[in-house]
Formats: C-alpha cells, sequence, structure tokens
C-alpha cells in the first residue's frame, strides 16, 4: 500500500515538474522572440517598440545581458531615469553571480558604470507636496499611477516628458495639473486641496418669510381678481334690474295717460281696458326689475369695499366703480359710476 501511494506520488511530483517545465519553456521561447525583435527596432532606432519588448522579455525570462540591453535602449531613447536604474540593477546583479561568470560580463560592466556617471547628473526629479491640510483620505496619482507615504514630499528620478498629477480629494472633488519635464530640471509642485465652490455650503441669510396662505385660500392678487369680477357680474345684473325697472315705469305712465283719456269713472272703452291691463302687468315688472337693480347694485358695493387690497408697488391704476342714487324733479334713478 505504501509503495503505491510513493509511487502514485512520484508520478504527481514528475507530472507537477513537466508542467512546470513546459511552461518556462514556453516563456523563454517568447522572451527570446521579444528579445529578438527588441534588438532590430533597436538597431533601426524604433525605440518605442524596442524598449517594452526588451523590458517584456526581461520580465518573463530574466537574464543580465537582457537587462543590460534594456538600459542601453532607454538611454538611447532618451529615458535617463529608467536606464540608471536599469545599469545600477545590472551591475549588482553580475556583482552577485560567480566570479567566471562575472568575467564574461567584465566588458559590459565597464560600460554600464560609465553610462551611471554620465547620465545620472541629468536625470530629472519631480517633488510631490501634499499639504498638512488635506484630509488624510486623500490620494494621488501620476500618470495613473497611485503614489503615497514617503513618495510625497520626496524627489523622485522620473524620465523627461509630461505628467499628469490628480489628487483626489475623499469629497469626490479633483484637481488636476500637468507638469512638463526636461532633463536636469529639479521641479517641486505644491498640490491643491481646495473644495471646489460648490461642494462648499456658503453661509446661507436668513430668506424672506413666504406670505402667509391659508390651506385652501387663493393668493392675495388672484382673491381681488376674483372678488371684482365677481362685483362686476353682479353689478351689471343690478344695472340691468334698474334700466328694465326704469323703461317699465315709464311705460307704466303712459299706459295710465291711455287709461285717464279712455275712462270715465268705471266705465272703459277697449282701449282703456287693454291700456289698464296692460299697465298692471309693467308696474309688476318695474316693480321686480327695480328690486333686482337695488340688491344687485347693493351686493356690487359690498363686495368692491370688502375686497383684499393688493400690495401698494402691485397695484395698477384701474377705475373703482362705485353705486351712485340720485333724484331728480322727474323721479329717482340708480346706477354705478367709476372715478380713477
Amino acid at each position: 500500500m505504501r509503495s503505491q501511494r510513493a509511487a502514485c506520488a512520484g508520478l504527481l511530483s514528475a507530472g507537477l515538474l513537466f508542467a512546470a517545465g513546459r511552461a518556462f519553456a514556453q516563456d523563454a521561447a517568447t522572451a527570446g522572440a521579444l528579445f529578438d525583435k527588441g534588438v532590430l527596432d533597436m538597431q533601426a532606432g524604433r525605440f518605442d517598440n524596442a524598449c517594452p519588448a526588451l523590458e517584456e522579455s526581461q520580465q518573463l525570462d530574466p537574464h543580465p545581458g537582457t537587462l543590460f540591453t534594456l538600459a542601453e535602449c532607454q538611454a538611447k531613447w532618451g529615458k535617463v531615469a529608467s536606464a540608471v536604474q536599469h545599469y545600477q540593477d545590472y551591475t549588482d546583479l553580475v556583482s552577485r553571480l560567480p566570479p567566471a561568470q562575472q568575467a564574461r560580463h567584465r566588458e559590459r560592466v565597464g560600460i554600464a558604470k560609465a553610462q551611471l556617471g554620465k547620465l545620472k547628473p541629468s536625470v530629472p526629479t519631480l517633488t510631490l507636496v501634499l499639504p498638512a491640510t488635506a484630509p488624510r483620505e486623500t490620494t494621488v496619482t501620476r500618470n495613473g499611477v497611485a503614489l503615497q507615504g514617503a513618495a510625497l514630499g520626496l524627489a523622485l528620478p522620473v524620465d523627461p516628458g509630461q505628467y499628469v498629477i490628480v489628487t483626489h480629494l475623499p469629497s469626490g472633488a479633483e484637481h488636476s495639473a500637468t507638469v512638463s519635464i526636461a532633463l536636469g530640471d529639479a521641479k517641486r509642485v505644491e498640490l491643491d486641496v481646495s473644495q471646489p465652490a460648490a461642494l462648499v455650503s456658503p453661509a446661507s441669510e436668513p430668506a424672506a418669510p413666504a406670505p402667509s396662505v391659508s390651506p385652501g385660500s387663493a393668493p392675495p392678487a388672484e382673491s381681488q381678481r376674483k372678488s371684482n369680477t365677481l362685483a362686476y357680474v353682479i353689478g351689471g345684473i343690478g344695472v340691468a334690474g334698474v334700466a328694465v325697472g326704469s323703461v317699465t315705469g315709464i311705460l307704466v305712465f303712459g299706459k295710465k295717460s291711455t287709461v285717464k283719456d279712455d275712462c270715465v269713472g268705471s266705465t272703459c272703452s277697449s282701449a282703456g281696458v287693454s291700456a289698464a291691463n296692460s299697465g298692471k302687468t309693467l308696474a309688476i315688472v318695474s316693480d321686480i326689475g327695480f328690486g333686482i337693480g337695488i340688491v344687485g347694485l347693493a351686493t356690487s358695493a359690498v363686495l368692491l369695499l370688502t375686497r383684499p387690497k393688493a400690495e401698494p408697488d402691485a397695484q395698477v391704476l384701474a377705475p373703482r366703480w362705485e353705486p351712485l342714487l340720485a333724484s331728480t324733479p322727474g323721479g329717482a334713478w340708480a346706477g354705478l359710476g367709476h372715478r380713477f
């Protein structure tokens, strides 16, 4: 039983080693292809293609020779900060190799050290300073890469070029700044952590109290318009009633004259009888008309006198209707008059 388990374990280990070796072989093959492409592009001056290919090759299958070639490519491309870092990594790596292997890299180590002495003085630096007033959760990115802790406030070596610095505040606000860096520059940028005006709550002044309007009631101006309209309608009915009463009253006087001419005592001609009957009917109509007219005019006057008052600055010069009553030697009359 134990021998079977041991055999199974051995087979499993062998399988894992085989799979790992196969994956390593594939990575090595890919790294080799990338290295060859990178060298060809570098010789053709296409550094923007060559350097990324060499860097990916080094990541897949690290070798001191690939690291040195990558540093050479970046130096020719003008990426001095990256070139210095990779030259330094190369010399450090070779120094840990056995003496026999170090001997094979002696010439390239000399080139790397010469390049370090030449390039280091021209490496630009960029210092990003976060003010002490910045909220604790504030974050900073440089070309999309987050910087935090000791990296803020420290002069960091960077390659020449353009950098977009974004300060992210906990409130969600962001401040962006673009910085151009040239060889030998030493720039310091104070980061903006101010809150946008839209997010700052200004001290609000006390608002003017809104007009007090009871539930269901109309605003004063609207109520005044409705009251005026109703008063004018009722007043118009009153004027019509007075007009009807006046006209029918005049007709009654005419009928009385006919009765006086065509009747002697209790005896009347047919014209006199007809005039008497018409006079009675007209008299009733006249009384009703005057009654409606007086009530309408009185109601209109009450509505106009008790209507809501408009605000002084909202008043408009308009005619004011008033009830008029007058008496003359020929009789009495009533109506509506207006004045400004």
